[in-house]
């Protein structure tokens, strides 16, 4: 990932954002990494479908889950 300076927001703002077309680039403060910039594009792709997911733990995962998860896990064991 690119990096760039927080003071370089205000000198060498087309070029971070033709970078940030290319790919996300990192904004340092302080010499450490404090933001990232990315083209909406690339947001979207990395967002999208994470609306109404939800996280289980090995406790709490509910028993479909946890056959479906096991059926898949066996699978790739048994290379089907």
């Amino acid at each position: 990932m690119k990096r760039y300076k927080s003071t370089d927001m205000t000198r060498r703002s087309g070029e971070m954002m033709e970078d940030a077309l290319r790919g996300p680039i990192s904004i340092t403060k302080y010499r450490k990494p404090k933001y990232v910039l990315m083209s909406a594009s690339h947001y979207d792709n990395i967002t999208k479908g994470y609306e109404g997911r939800e996280v289980f733990t090995r406790d709490t995962v509910p028993e479909d889950v946890r056959a479906e998860m096991l059926a898949g896990i066996e699978m790739e064991l048994n290379h089907e």
